[in-house]
């Protein structure tokens, strides 16, 4: 069935310029836009306004590759939002992925959170995704394009959600840019499902079992080895700082603390805002048809109503 109401996630990283995009296409100008390596959207922050005569929310979210908080702590406030619109019955419209066009080359941490966007989505979701780049102020015409064009063409990148349905549209920073791209995303007259929705459902909260923290997990433990295989170079060498191989540790010990926190991020008992505490009764509900006495232990000791 159709609907009128258009809802719209805004995903990205640090920096790309997603609280910038919502402002542009709301018009709205108190958001608070970071102009930094820091993130200031700290929080899912749902913004709505009205385009075409139709209700528009677009979703603001905090950045991955933040400098204050880790990729595994945005994916559990991230995967709460969308699990807790989940149980109310309330589907997105379209997603809005927003990347930086200005970088040299493609990046490991590009590439680990393009990774993480798709395990997110789902296959079944890319037709809803418009990915947007942004900075094309900062390089020439034919830099830009070709830097676009390369992701396009690469399946590890963009290709295999082009192929699925994805657009790709450049994003000039604009009012009327931002319109348009709310438009090509408004188009779509069905809600869908994305994947880390439903298998949070399916297996009970937890992040970790689910196909984006699977991969968040399998990429944070490849930068721990690669780590691992520096410190072991750096001591072959002769006079090397010992402050250089700590710092290497220093690494290794925050991502290793990164990789507990995901394994932990249990929707059901991780502590999300009281906002969020639908879904946990959805879940406990699951857990009742199935388990009426151990779901009650649990509802008694980890809900509260």
């Amino acid at each position: 069935m159709a609907r009128t109401e258009v809802l719209i996630a805004v995903i990205g990283v640090t920096g790309a310029g997603k609280t910038t995009f919502v402002s542009r296409a709301t018009g709205r100008s108190d958001l608070q836009v970071g102009h930094g390596i820091d993130s200031c959207t700290q929080d899912v922050i749902p913004v709505t306004y009205t385009l075409d005569g139709r209700k528009v929310t677009l979703i603001d979210t905090p950045g991955f590759d933040d400098s204050e908080r880790s990729d595994a702590d945005i994916l559990g406030l991230v995967a709460a939002y969308m699990a807790d619109t989940y149980e109310q019955g309330t589907l997105l419209t379209g997603i809005l992925f927003l990347q930086p066009i200005n970088q040299p080359r493609l990046q490991g941490s590009e590439m680990r959170r393009t990774r993480l966007f798709k395990k997110l989505l789902g296959e079944n979701a890319y037709q809803r995704v418009v990915i947007a780049t942004t900075m094309w102020n900062q390089l020439t015409e034919t830099e830009a394009t070709a830097r676009q064009n390369q992701r396009m063409s690469r399946t590890d990148v963009w290709g295999d959600m082009v192929a699925r349905g994805a657009a790709v549209v450049r994003h000039d920073d604009t009012a009327q840019s931002a319109a348009s791209i709310v438009r090509r995303l408004a188009s779509h007259t069905t809600p869908v499902e994305l994947q880390i929705q439903q298998e949070l459902l399916a297996n009970g909260g937890r992040v970790a079992l689910t196909s984006a923290g699977r991969q968040l997990d399998e990429d944070l433990g490849a930068v721990i080895t690669k780590l691992r295989d520096e410190i072991e170079g750096l001591r072959r060498e002769r006079n090397v700082a010992a402050g250089e191989i700590q710092e290497l540790r220093d690494k290794i010990e925050r991502y290793e603390r990164e990789r507990q926190e995901l394994q932990e991020t249990d929707l059901l008992t991780g502590g999300y805002p009281e906002k969020y505490w639908g879904l946990k009764k959805i879940l406990v509900a699951s857990l009742e048809r199935a388990l009426p006495i151990a779901a009650m232990a649990m509802a008694n000791e980890c809900i509260i109503l």
